[in-house]
């Protein structure tokens, strides 16, 4: 299998390295060289990473050879407006990228991170359904809004088309790419080789109020001020409306593409991370917890938090008395 990892000024290194070291310990399982792969640049000589390593890149983008594999990868997420730069440069490489790769007869394409963002560029991801780094949402919905994007899987495969979410999600969703071209026991051998702990379900465990607070939009900073300072008290639509003198469904479309949910989905994120805070540095029962953010039934919480962060309550605190 010949593998392309096409590279970006300013690669995540981790994510260059580890999709090499889970196809070289494959090669090493399967005891031959069953992955053949080569760094691929737009025309550059070396790429230099967002951490400041070298790597020497072995084909430029007009010299490629039919392959079976694609794997585009993000550099570093520098801010919406960078990456919509970054993918107009990209775009003007797409006709000679198609070209390519109608040579390789319809190879697998694999993009993780702000890599879909660029396999969205290049026009690789028309009528799939993706996935993507969560904090993606609203430049997708921004730039690309034709495209079927989830941001909650970990990562997702679809014929020949894998995507995943941010740099670690590379090493699973190449796991897959292993489990389907080879088998499950190979993919198996691979995580014990490189004891590869078992990944979430959903990226919603990742995700970080804060990250979501970085956009333009003065009204829905002024709502999410309001839900912060009074997050245990109780919320309504019309209210917080209201208060941003929008009309509902004004309010609901700015949070949508400001923050990339609902207004409800945000007080919902505020409440089980600050739940999470509490767990972490409080010894407070969870009846009182729940109520310190604006939860009346306890039980209610706790089916949320297990939901978003994919564990119970009890296993959680469980795990904070052995770390």
């Amino acid at each position: 299998m010949k593998v392309a990892i096409l590279c970006q000024q300013g690669v995540m290194a981790s994510a260059l390295t580890g999709i090499i070291d889970v196809l070289n310990v494959a090669n090493q399982v399967m005891k031959t060289a069953f992955y053949q792969w080569q760094i691929v640049s737009l025309k550059e000589e070396v790429v230099i990473s967002s951490q400041g390593a070298a790597f020497n890149v072995d084909c430029q983008l007009k010299d490629l050879q039919p392959i079976d594999v694609l794997v585009i990868i993000g550099s570093q997420y520098q801010g919406d407006k960078h990456l919509w730069q970054t993918c107009q440069k990209l775009n003007r490489y797409a006709p000679i990228l198609s070209e390519k790769l109608k040579m390789s007869k319809s190879p697998t394409l694999v993009a993780g991170c702000c890599g879909v963002a660029y396999a969205a560029a290049l026009g690789l991801l028309d009528k799939q359904r993706i996935t993507a780094s969560w904090w993606l949402e609203v430049f997708f919905n921004r730039y690309f809004p034709q495209l079927e994007l989830d941001t909650s899987p970990i990562y997702l495969c679809n014929q020949k088309l894998y995507t995943a979410g941010a740099a670690q999600s590379y090493i699973y969703v190449m796991l897959a790419l292993i489990k389907q071209q080879i088998g499950t026991d190979v993919a198996e051998q691979v995580v014990s080789w490189l004891a590869i702990p078992e990944p979430q379900l959903s990226q919603t465990a990742f995700i970080t109020s804060s990250a979501l607070d970085a956009h333009q939009d003065a009204t829905v900073h002024t709502v999410q001020t309001h839900i912060k300072a009074q997050l245990r008290q109780p919320f309504t639509l019309k209210s917080l409306a209201s208060l941003a003198c929008v009309s509902e469904r004004t309010l609901i479309r700015r949070f949508k593409s400001s923050v990339g949910m609902t207004p409800f989905d945000y007080i919902r994120l505020l409440r089980l991370e600050k739940a999470k805070e509490l767990l972490i540095y409080s010894n407070h029962p969870f009846a009182d917890i729940a109520l310190s953010v604006g939860y009346q039934d306890h039980q209610a919480l706790a089916k949320q938090f297990k939901r978003h962060f994919g564990k119970s309550v009890a296993a959680f605190r469980e795990q904070l008395v052995h770390l």
